[in-house]
């Protein structure tokens, strides 16, 4: 048994699909009852579960073998991650595949970094087996400035340089196998895409994508900050975010890692790839 927490998410809910195509027994954790069914229709048992609520984690911990371990960006998110190891040791399970980010470490100088290296740390100490998937922005965040895309053709850069984003779906296989493959405790793995791309890079594989003429403008840290906790984040949290954007113009976000292709034998997804697949979310 895997028990996947964060089953809806954007990297959980992949893993689910992947783990399940796999042939693997699957218990998918959420926080929402409402989506049980939508998770129980894929073929997997689905429980509900709070980070807050001890009881539930050790439930969805129980019988399982294996976890995946991701929480949502938030301000108790060292806590929340905590509380699910102790029970994942409690029930006997024996590796845990956590999500944290790219540099984290304990020689982390950035709020994120200290945060999950904090973790990696516990579960190091927990005496189960680990592994670490460290990967950096998501080309899924793009949806979220999809509609203003679509409406005003511009896409609008918080970062200033470039980066190495990475399709989900590549976090979600690399964790599959991790989870269902023999040689990878113990490992770390950072993940990224196959290239580094500034605001201008993304404008122009829009525009080449939807035909549109799509123009990339600068957001300055304040005005993301903002928009981020308009959103609902947390202001401690947005002002991580904004402190891990700023070092984009540096160029610290666009390393290249192989892992994706080190692991699963196959290149990492490209963004333009991404951008087609997605093309309708950005033409109005």
């Amino acid at each position: 048994m895997i028990t996947v927490f964060g089953a809806t998410g954007t990297t959980g809910a992949p893993l689910v699909d992947t783990l399940l195509a796999k042939g693997a027994q699957v218990r998918a954790v959420t926080s929402d009852p409402a989506k049980l069914d939508g998770l129980k229709a894929k073929g997997c048992e689905a429980v509900a579960a709070n980070f807050t609520d001890a009881a539930a984690l050790e439930q969805a911990c129980a019988g399982a073998d294996k976890i995946y371990l991701v929480t949502p960006a938030h301000r108790d998110m060292r806590r929340w991650k905590a509380g699910a190891i102790e029970a994942a040791k409690a029930a006997g399970v024996g590796h845990v595949v956590l999500a944290t980010g790219l540099g984290a470490s304990p020689k982390a100088g950035l709020t994120f970094g200290k945060w999950h290296s904090d973790t990696q740390e516990l579960l190091k100490e927990s005496g189960l087996d680990w592994t670490f998937v460290q990967p950096t922005y998501f080309m899924q965040n793009l949806l979220w400035q999809a509609e203003g895309i679509a409406r005003d053709g511009v896409y609008y850069d918080d970062l200033g340089g470039p980066v190495a984003w990475i399709d989900a779906r590549d976090i979600a296989d690399v964790a599959a196998e991790a989870l269902t493959g023999s040689g990878h405790a113990g490992k770390v793995y950072g993940l990224t895409g196959p290239e580094a791309l500034t605001g201008e890079d993304i404008a122009a594989v829009l525009s080449e994508v939807t035909g549109r003429s799509i123009t990339s403008a600068p957001l300055s840290p304040d005005d993301a900050k903002a928009a981020m906790v308009a959103g609902g984040m947390q202001d401690e949290v947005a002002a991580a975010m904004v402190e891990l954007a700023s070092i984009a113009p540096k160029g610290y976000l666009g390393r290249i890692e192989t892992t994706v292709s080190d692991v699963l034998g196959r290149p990492a997804r490209r963004f333009h790839d991404f951008v087609a697949e997605n093309r309708d979310a950005f033409v109005q």
